[in-house]
């Protein structure tokens, strides 16, 4: 009887069961395939890398400098306060992970959770298993011997008794009654749930049943011709070590043995990894308030198709529509594409935001986002855009982080709600990865 009872989970305090591997592991590819996570393979790697080793339960494979090192290829000794490519895809993991769970309708039988602070994969059933919490049954056979003498004994109850059960019947009914209505009143008149200053943002976007258009530009790119591609294969073979069937890329000191018709230029195919992030941001919102959206590039989008419902404009210099829309705002890009272009106050010429370089790339980016109640189409307008993709990345970050604006609205004036909106955000660059952003200017009309 001791060895039998030693499976069972007789207390609280007992830790909850490891789920079955198949079960993980069902649960881990759902997650990857879903919307939220199929944009980013780095997500992608990290949640996988994270779910594995703490299944494993290798907790000395879950620090930050390892999964640098085995999971984004980092050197052994880079430092990871100038490099925080892991915390920053973390954080940006839990974001997708807590869209996942609101996207889904019916709750997984098991949750996998990345504690903030942590790198350590939790799970968690969905429901308490009546099997922790063992029901006491004795174990004494049933009695099949003649019965308690029942002599004297009168087997119909008395009308005392009657009169007793039907009073306490009418008690208990009464007392369930005054209960009920005093739930009733408490609902009545308690006060309305605070509405978040999230949902207030995003509430004259979604307040149309129309889906959502949700436009992106696309970036210039030209690529080899059929005709020229197979003829510098021919001069210039793969390696042995090559993998089969990858794309050639040539070596900028070859390009010129190409002439200007070996060059085909491709449009609204190719977007930034910054376009797609917030593109993929804002599909997951909507998507979580189950509310239609409409993707389109900026060549397949027509004035009409903006009065007819909110828009969500992604990007800034190769986005037309976002910069005809907003040219008559506060904040505005200017010279865009060149060694100029900057983030302009209309309002106050000397008020300006450049970005910073180093090595070439960007270091310091800036991004606009505008939310304008009466648009030139006559309909709510939301601009996401940046210097450079990174810039539109924060940018979609920071308008799907509930937190993020919550601290701007802090500032905002008390009918902020009826008004347009338009602010600044500055993001840290690190190797093409934006820093949380911060505001630096905002107004208000």
């Amino acid at each position: 009887m001791g060895s039998s009872m030693a499976t069972q989970h007789n207390s609280l305090l007992d830790p909850a069961p490891v789920p079955p591997r198949p079960h993980v592991e069902g649960l881990l590819e759902d997650i990857l395939g879903s919307a939220p996570f199929r944009t980013s393979r780095q997500c992608q790697d990290l949640f996988r890398y994270i779910v594995e080793h703490s299944l494993a339960a290798s907790d000395g494979s879950l620090r930050e400098r390892i999964i640098g090192i085995e999971v984004f290829g980092r050197a052994p000794d880079y430092d990871t306060a100038e490099d925080p490519v892991v915390r920053l895809r973390a954080a940006d993991v839990r974001k997708r992970l807590a869209q996942y769970y609101q996207s889904k309708s019916e709750p997984s039988e098991w949750k996998i959770e990345i504690p903030t602070g942590s790198y350590k994969a939790h799970f968690h059933s969905s429901e308490v298993s009546l099997t922790r919490f063992p029901v006491a049954v004795s174990s004494a056979p049933p009695k099949t011997g003649v019965p308690p003498s029942t002599e004297g004994a009168n087997p119909v109850p008395s009308a005392r008794f009657r009169k007793r059960s039907r009073l306490k019947l009418a008690a208990v009914l009464s007392a369930c009654l005054a209960i009920a209505f005093a739930g009733v009143m408490l609902i009545r008149n308690a006060p309305p749930r605070a509405v978040s200053s999230f949902d207030l943002f995003w509430g004259p976007v979604l307040a149309s049943s129309r889906p959502v258009v949700v436009c992106t530009g696309s970036n210039r790119v030209y690529i080899l011709s059929r005709e020229a591609h197979s003829r510098y294969r021919k001069n210039h073979p793969s390696p042995d070590d090559a993998t089969p069937n990858l794309e050639t890329l040539v070596p900028r000191e070859d390009l010129g043995k190409f002439t200007g018709e070996d060059f085909l230029p491709v449009k609204d195919t190719y977007l930034t990894i910054g376009d797609a992030s917030a593109t993929a941001q804002i599909s997951s919102l909507l998507t979580s308030r189950r509310h239609p959206y409409d993707l389109r590039f900026g060549s397949d989008l027509s004035f009409g198709d903006l009065r007819e419902g909110s828009a969500v404009l992604i990007g800034a210099f190769n986005n037309n529509w976002t910069l005809n829309m907003t040219d008559s705002l506060r904040f505005v890009f200017e010279a865009g594409d060149t060694a100029e272009m900057h983030v302009q106050d209309r309002f106050d010429p000397k008020r300006s935001w450049w970005p910073k370089f180093s090595g070439g790339k960007f270091s310091e980016d800036y991004a606009i986002v505008s939310r304008v109640l009466d648009s030139k189409t006559g309909a709510v307008l939301v601009t996401i855009a940046g210097l450079d993709h990174t810039g539109t990345r924060a940018a979609g970050d920071f308008v799907t982080d509930p937190q993020l604006i919550a601290d701007l609205i802090r500032q905002a004036p008390k009918d902020w709600t009826r008004k347009s909106l338009q602010f600044v955000l500055h993001t840290n660059v690190v190797n093409n990865i934006p820093s949380s952003p911060t505001v630096v200017a905002a107004y208000y009309w």
